[in-house]
């Protein structure tokens, strides 16, 4: 699957002009080339951690946080033909290493912002190639996300709720719905001041509804879509700050 999701990611890079790499992207602050070389940076990171696990330690993505930013910041102003070939290339070593990995290693860990095993980290270079697709915004949307994706994205990022809390959110006493239609599932997001949970949805009456297709919603909560766009809100409207309150990434 990440294979796939990466060759997406080329074949939309294939016309990129210089010009167009230099330029904005869906992601604030950054412009496509520092994606582009982000997303090979972390596939370089998660190499080094399959080749620290083949060799029994535990590494760690990246060396720290100034050098990730570091790393990113050195992509502005590459050429597109540059970038190409950045991502390829660290691609196919990151996919050279996983195959290189014993059948008996898939659970052992390295360390990223937490610590996952091997097996999970394959989820999470997907997750990095499909949203970063979205926010090279050279046409690739939520919409073409595939439906195992979004299914697999919409656990993550709401079991992943409580502990993405931001310290600056209010207090309030709420019991909110998010509705996936096409993958006919509802969470219960229930906030009683500190105390944050999230469960399968019973029914019960709530405060305020969103509800959307399961691509954006997860577009949604993963702030790629703050205003709630594909979105429709009922109740408490408060629904649609749950991406603010609870950051992801």
């Amino acid at each position: 699957m990440v294979c796939a999701a990466t060759r997406q990611v080329l074949l939309s890079l294939d016309d990129l002009t210089d010009a167009q790499a230099a330029e904005p992207s869906r992601l604030p602050g950054w412009t496509r080339a520092e994606v582009v070389t982000h997303l090979a940076r972390n596939a370089d990171g998660m190499r080094s951690m399959v080749e620290a696990a083949i060799r029994g330690e535990v590494g760690q993505m990246y060396p720290s946080a100034e050098a990730r930013a570091a790393g990113i910041a050195a992509g502005r102003g590459a050429g597109a033909a540059t970038l190409r070939a950045d991502l390829r290339a660290a691609h196919d070593s990151l996919a050279d290493a996983w195959r290189a990995l014993p059948a008996d290693a898939w659970e052992r860990t390295g360390r990223a912002s937490v610590t996952r095993s091997m097996r999970d980290f394959v989820w999470v270079r997907r997750r990095e190639v499909e949203v970063h697709h979205v926010d090279l915004d050279l046409g690739y949307e939520p919409s073409d996300w595939p439906v195992g994706f979004v299914a697999d994205a919409l656990a993550e990022v709401l079991a992943g709720l409580p502990q993405r809390a931001a310290a600056n959110r209010p207090r309030v006493d709420v019991d909110y719905r998010v509705v996936s239609t096409d993958h006919q599932r509802a969470w219960r997001v229930e906030l009683r001041g500190t105390d944050v949970n999230v469960v399968e949805d019973d029914g019960r009456s709530v405060d305020g509804e969103a509800v959307g297709w399961g691509c954006d919603v997860a577009a949604w909560l993963y702030g790629r879509e703050p205003s709630g766009g594909g979105i429709t809100a009922t109740g408490d409207l408060g629904v649609l700050r749950l991406p603010r309150w609870f950051p992801f990434g």
